[in-house]
């Protein structure tokens, strides 16, 4: 009985050590600007997206605005993906319109490692 218990336990930490978590899994999804204020702006990481559940056709609204033709999950996973592979910690959703039902994917880089930008200054001589 104690040897089936240990053997268990033994299998069962075995097995948590075991899970890798996908780099898409790592990227923290924010709404609010003062979340990434102290964060390197990465870029763009989709178009203007609307939010609401379901396939959409595609639809030009006007200013370069396309409704695209995906769920907002599918859509949010892209953002995800795109922000991993410009080194992304964090994925913020901009609010478009007031009622949240179109938003914008901007990727950060928050915390240790954050990209700075330098400068070289050149000396005359």
């Amino acid at each position: 009985m104690q040897r089936a218990l240990l053997a268990s336990l033994i299998a069962l930490a075995a097995s948590a050590c075991a899970y890798r978590p996908e780099p898409t899994e790592l990227v923290k999804i924010v709404d609010s600007p003062s979340d990434v204020r102290a964060c390197t702006r990465l870029g763009e990481v989709s178009p203007v997206t609307p939010t609401t559940p379901g396939t959409h056709t595609q639809v030009n609204v006007g200013f370069g605005v396309t409704l695209g033709k995906s769920t907002f999950g599918r859509a949010t996973d892209d953002m995800l993906e795109a922000a991993v592979a410009l080194g992304g910690t964090h994925l913020y959703l901009q609010q478009v319109s007031q009622d949240w039902s179109l938003v914008r994917g901007i990727a950060y880089r928050c915390g240790p490692g954050v990209v700075r930008q330098e400068t070289a200054i050149r000396a005359k001589g």
